[in-house]
């Protein structure tokens, strides 16, 4: 029995040891891009805004030695500029991703020898800079021939092991225009006529902004994030956003209204590009700044939404009642006129004729 009782208790501890064991070499997988020469791999994703233009930055960072004899560590800079290409826009935004490496100098002997790794802030406006501090631990073993090699690199950001030094930046720009204006046309166009609209706005997948204000002349106009908001604009008269996040999406539509004998059009330009141009619709239904059913976006570039409503004169085939006095008089004046030159041109011709 007692034989038993320590036979349970060594397999006990046995796979206690087992399952420790694992949780340690789990905790100290290495990294994949790592070689014998001592570098490893740095990625860097750029996050930019849909509608905004590649910045030119440089971003930087160090590797500062933990370990008292651990060699210097250098990483290369990783550039941004106009003739980078940015892809496709996935979720509102370009991720345009480079990569960089650490360079270890020369290891003295083996061991473990660890790094704090970081980007360094810069100030460009609108760039939001990585926080995130890898501390990084190089396992240096020894060769047949009395040399070392890098074995294997581990990197943990605070919240876990990682499978590559990532460090990822965003940048948005605050400062985009929307321009919605309104024109009528046709000589007998009311310019005084009040017409409705509709505005709803998306917010930019990489600005935390949900609030829209804009301005007809000095009246504010509030927007909310996801809610349609109704305003009106009359002939020369504009809705002007001068403070929205590049990378905003936004729908604008004026309301139909059947009979007023005024039939709408509409010119969209998104972000310097005219995406709909002239496009006549009805007086029954809505028209839709809606770009082949996507929503507007508001880009670095024009952002301005026209819309031009002619109205449709009819033809005077009658005359009104109203003024048929007016006509009557005119008439018999004629006939009055008419009269009194035959009788006169008579006249004339008698005194002649004696």
């Amino acid at each position: 029995m007692n034989n038993k009782k320590r036979l349970g208790a060594w397999l006990l501890a046995g796979s206690m040891i087992v399952g420790v064991s694992s949780g340690i070499w789990a905790a100290e997988e290495s990294i994949p891009a790592v070689d014998e020469l001592g570098k490893v791999s740095v990625v860097k994703d750029f996050e930019i805004a849909e509608g905004a233009n590649i910045p030119q930055v440089m971003f930087e960072f160090t590797a500062e030695a933990i370990t008292k004899d651990a060699p210097i560590a250098t990483i290369q800079n990783i550039s941004y500029g106009s003739t980078d290409e940015k892809g496709e826009a996935a979720n509102g935004k370009y991720t345009i991703t480079k990569n960089s490496e650490i360079v270890f100098g020369e290891f003295p002997h083996a061991g473990v020898f660890e790094y704090s790794v970081k980007e360094t802030p810069g100030n460009i406006e609108g760039i939001t800079y990585c926080e995130k501090i890898y501390n990084l631990r190089v396992y240096v073993a020894n060769k047949e021939d009395g040399s070392v090699y890098v074995k294997s690199i581990t990197a943990n950001d605070g919240q876990g092991k990682k499978e590559k030094v990532l460090f990822t930046n965003t940048y948005v720009k605050n400062n985009a225009s929307l321009i919605i204006k309104k024109e009528t046309t046709g000589d007998m166009a009311d310019k005084t006529k009040a017409f409705s609209f509709t505005i709803q706005f998306t917010k930019s997948s990489l600005s935390d902004q949900t609030t829209f204000t804009g301005k007809i002349g000095e009246m504010p106009i509030n927007c909310e994030n996801g809610k349609e908001t109704e305003f009106k604009l009359r002939h020369g008269q504009q809705l002007v956003f001068d403070a929205l996040p590049v990378g905003t999406h936004y729908i604008v539509k004026e309301k139909g209204v059947k009979g007023d004998g005024y039939t709408p059009a509409i010119t969209v330009i998104e972000n310097g590009v005219t995406t709909i141009n002239g496009v006549v619709g009805n007086e029954t239904e809505d028209l839709t700044s809606l770009n082949n059913g996507k929503n507007n976006i508001v880009g670095e570039g024009e952002n301005k939404v026209d819309f031009v409503n002619a109205y449709n004169a009819i033809p005077v085939t009658g005359v009104l009642l109203n003024n048929l006095p007016f006509f009557l008089l005119v008439g018999i004046a004629a006939v009055a006129f008419g009269i009194l030159f035959f009788m006169r041109i008579q006249k004339t011709s008698k005194k002649r004729n004696k």
